[in-house]
C-alpha cells in the first residue's frame, strides 16, 4: 500500500503566480505591486471556494520572503519558499477563523504582531474564512490592521465578504476571485490526466466540470473520487453514477420521447433515474443546458451533436424554443417542490404539450383552406380579415400594447406589492403611462413611485429605445380598473379569433 499518496488537489496546487488558473486580473495586480515595491499591509481575497484564494496567499507570502525577493518569481528552493509551501514557516501563520474566532485568539495574534520576523523579510498572517470571526474579535483586529508594523502583512480570505465589517474592508485592498471558466478547468484537468496517466472521455470531463460550478478544487476532488471508482478508463457513465446526474444519452432519449409524444417512456426514464438517486434539481439545470445546446446545433446545422439515429432528422427551432421556455418557467417550481421527481414529470409532460401548440397564423390559414368552397363574398371577407399574427402584433405595437404589456409583466417582479399593481388601470398617451389605483397609504405610494416606476422606466428605455414616463393617479372608490379577464376578452387578437371561428369565450383560466 502506498502510504505517501497525495491527493490530486494537493499535488497539483499552484506553486507560482503563473500556475494560478482563471484569476488573471488578480495575479497581474499582485505581481505589479511586488515589482513596484507597493506592498499593501492588508489584503482581502474573496470568492467561491476552490478558486485559488489560499494558494495565492501562500504564493504571495513566498514572493515577499524568498531569498531573492521580494520577487514575482519565487525560487521555490530556498528555506522560506519550501517551508511556506509545507505550512511550517514560523513567520507565516495560517489561521482558521472558523475554529479561532474568539477575541482571545485575536489578542494572542496581536501579541505576536509586536515582534519582528525571526528569519523572513515579512511576518505574514493568512486568516482563512475571516468572516467567521466574532464582532468583538473584529473590533480587536481593527486597530492592528489600521496601523500594523512595517514588517506585517495580513491576508484575509473569505467566501462571504459582505459579513466583514465595513471598518475592516475600508482598510484593505479587496481582490475578487471569479469562478474559473469551464474551458480552463477542462484544459487543466486534461493536463493532469495526461501527466498522471489517467484515461478519460471528453464527455466525462465535461460532466465533472459542470458539477464543479467554477471551483478548481471541487473539479480535482471529483476527478480523484471518480478515478478510484472506475479503476480503468473513465467513461461518461462512470461520472454519471458517481455524481448522480444523467449522461447525455438520457437527455437524447427524453428528447425523442417528447417529440414522439411517448409519455410512457418519459415515466420509465424518470423511474430509472430515481433508482439511481438522481438529484432532480441538478437534472433540470442540465436539461436546460442540453436543450440550449440542441438549439445551437440546429441553428448551426451541427450534425455531430446528434447520435447516429438522429443525424438525418429535421427538428423545428420553434419547438425547441418552446421547450426551453417551459424549462425556464418551471425550474424554480422544481427547485422549491417538496417532491422534485413529480415536478420534473409535470415539466416534461408540459414540454410534450408545448410541441402541439399551433401558431394562430397557421390556425387561421387552415380555416381559410377549409372554407375555399364558400361564396366569393365570404371568401373576400375572410381574406380581408385573415391578417397573420405578425401583422396583428405590429398593429398593436403601434398602439402601445407592447409597452403596456411590458409594464404589466414588470409589475410581477415586485412580489410584495404585485397584488396591488395587478388591479391598476393603465392608460398610454404619447410616452406617458398613467397608472390608476385606488387610494393607498403614503408609504406604498412612495415605494411605487420611487422604486417600482424608476426600475420599470429604466428597463423600458433599454427594451424600446425610448423614454417612457409612469405617473401614478389615485382615483376614488368608484372608478374601478378593468379586470384582467375583461382585458383578455377585449383584446383585438382574441376578438379576431372569435369572429373568424364563430366562437365564444366559455371561461378564462389564469
Amino acid at each position: 500500500m502506498n502510504m505517501s499518496y497525495s491527493v490530486i488537489a494537493r499535488k497539483w496546487r499552484p506553486a507560482t503566480f503563473d500556475e494560478v488558473i482563471g484569476q488573471e486580473a488578480v495575479i497581474q495586480t499582485l505581481k505589479n505591486s511586488i515589482a513596484e515595491g507597493r506592498i499593501h499591509h492588508s489584503l482581502i481575497f474573496s470568492g467561491l471556494r476552490g478558486t485559488g484564494k489560499t494558494s495565492t496567499a501562500r504564493i504571495y507570502a513566498k514572493a515577499l520572503n524568498c531569498k531573492n525577493g521580494p520577487t514575482v518569481e519565487p525560487c521555490l528552493e530556498c528555506d522560506a519558499c519550501k517551508e511556506i509551501a509545507e505550512g511550517r514557516d514560523i513567520d507565516v501563520m495560517e489561521i482558521d477563523a472558523a475554529s479561532n474566532k474568539g477575541v482571545d485568539d485575536i489578542r494572542n495574534l496581536k501579541e505576536i504582531v509586536q515582534y519582528p520576523p525571526i528569519r523572513d523579510r515579512y511576518r505574514v498572517f493568512i486568516i482563512d474564512e475571516v468572516h467567521m470571526l466574532s464582532t468583538h474579535a473584529f473590533n480587536a483586529l481593527l486597530k492592528t490592521i489600521e496601523e500594523p508594523p512595517s514588517y506585517v502583512v495580513f491576508i484575509l480570505a473569505t467566501t462571504e465578504p459582505h459579513k466583514i465589517p465595513a471598518t475592516i474592508r475600508s482598510r484593505c485592498q479587496i481582490f475578487e476571485f471569479k469562478k474559473i471558466p469551464p474551458v480552463q478547468i477542462i484544459r487543466h484537468l486534461k493536463d493532469i490526466c495526461d501527466k498522471e496517466g489517467i484515461d478519460i472521455e471528453e464527455s466525462a470531463l465535461k460532466l465533472i466540470v459542470d458539477a464543479s460550478e467554477g471551483s478548481m478544487r471541487d473539479a480535482q476532488s471529483l476527478l480523484d473520487q471518480i478515478v478510484s471508482f472506475s479503476g480503468g478508463k473513465i467513461t461518461e457513465e462512470d461520472v454519471s453514477i458517481v455524481l448522480g446526474v444523467p449522461d447525455s444519452t438520457v437527455f437524447f432519449k427524453i428528447f425523442k420521447a417528447i417529440v414522439n409524444d411517448d409519455r410512457k417512456s418519459i415515466v420509465d426514464i424518470l423511474d430509472k433515474l430515481e433508482e439511481r438517486n438522481t438529484d432532480f434539481v441538478k437534472f433540470v439545470l442540465r436539461l436546460g443546458e442540453f436543450f440550449n445546446n440542441l438549439l445551437h446545433a440546429i441553428v448551426n446545422n451541427d450534425k455531430d451533436f446528434f447520435p447516429e439515429e438522429l443525424k438525418e432528422k429535421k427538428f423545428s427551432v420553434e419547438d425547441v424554443i418552446r421547450y426551453l421556455n417551459v424549462i425556464l418557467q418551471n425550474e424554480r417550481f422544481v427547485r422549491e417542490s417538496f417532491n422534485p421527481r413529480i415536478a420534473v414529470e409535470l415539466l416534461l409532460f408540459k414540454m410534450v404539450f408545448a410541441s402541439k401548440v399551433m401558431p394562430i397564423s397557421e390556425l387561421i390559414s387552415k380555416k381559410k383552406l377549409i372554407n375555399k368552397t364558400t361564396t366569393k363574398t365570404e371568401s373576400e371577407k375572410l381574406q380581408n380579415l385573415n391578417l397573420d399574427e405578425n401583422q396583428l402584433k405590429e398593429n398593436h405595437s403601434d398602439k402601445g400594447d407592447d409597452i403596456l404589456n411590458f409594464v404589466r409583466k414588470s409589475f410581477e417582479d415586485f412580489e410584495e406589492i404585485a397584488p396591488i399593481l395587478r388591479k391598476a388601470k393603465l392608460d398610454l398617451e404619447g410616452d406617458i403611462i398613467t397608472v390608476n389605483l385606488h387610494p393607498l397609504p403614503n408609504s406604498v405610494k412612495e415605494l411605487i413611485e420611487n422604486k417600482v416606476f424608476k426600475s420599470i422606466e429604466g428597463n423600458a428605455h433599454i427594451k424600446f429605445q425610448k423614454r417612457i414616463k409612469l405617473n401614478l393617479e389615485i382615483s376614488g372608490g368608484n372608478n374601478n380598473p378593468v379586470s384582467e379577464s375583461e382585458k383578455i376578452a377585449n383584446h383585438p387578437l382574441v376578438k379576431k379569433i372569435l369572429e373568424e371561428f364563430e366562437g365564444r369565450i366559455e371561461r378564462i383560466i389564469k
